[in-house]
């Protein structure tokens, strides 16, 4: 892939819409803790299927199809695991079935092939586990906020939703609005401290 279409501002790896992806699969998967928790265990499954199928299988990708294989494997890699749950709990299937399939989309625009499929294959799953578990996290961090405050409640899958308060503290966290707000916080901290660590580095 050349370095244009990398940075194309619509439609390039580093174009800001890449972004949009993951930012609908956080207001999704954080509303729940369990869709957290089961987000975070499609993130690690799609990420370490792929980046394993990728490396063992690389010498037989076409090289002008390379992301359509990608793709491919991905959204196999999705279904693989919804399937796997609608075994264990159909009902929290179909309710996580949505950020389920935005995983493979979150997993292309990460380019993380392009950035570690030269590594060896211990150190290319162990980078597609770590950048799976990072999102994960972000996402229960997130989630661990919305649901307590938001709802008053506390789920876990296969296990229902425990509630313990009868009016909801925080109601405006359970709308997407309130998952941005956080986000927006998050970020700027974020940022806040990239900065510093950045700077103390350079002095």
């Amino acid at each position: 892939m050349n370095t244009q279409m990398q940075s194309h501002l619509f439609w390039g790896i580093n174009s800001p819409l890449t972004s949009l992806t993951g930012v609908v699969l956080f207001l999704t998967a954080s509303g729940r803790i369990g869709f957290a928790l089961v987000c975070t265990l499609a993130l690690l499954w799609v990420y370490v299927f792929v980046m394993t199928a990728a490396k063992l299988g690389g010498a037989y990708f076409p090289l002008w199809g390379r992301n359509m294989a990608l793709l491919f494997l991905s959204s196999l890699a999705a279904e693989i695991f919804l399937i796997l749950l609608w075994i264990l709990s159909p009902r929290t299937a179909l309710e996580c079935a949505f950020f389920v399939f935005l995983v493979p989309l979150v997993f292309m625009a990460s380019d993380l092939c392009g950035r570690v499929l030269e590594y060896d294959l211990g150190e290319v799953i162990s980078q597609a586990a770590a950048e799976a578990l990072i999102l994960g996290m972000l996402i229960l961090g997130l989630a661990l906020i919305r649901e307590p405050l938001g709802f008053g409640s506390i789920s876990v899958p296969g296990f229902g939703i425990a509630r313990f308060v009868r009016e909801e503290p925080l109601r405006f966290l359970q709308a997407s609005s309130g998952a941005l707000i956080l986000l927006g916080y998050g970020t700027a901290v974020y940022r806040h401290y990239r900065n510093r660590y950045t700077n103390s580095e350079e002095d």
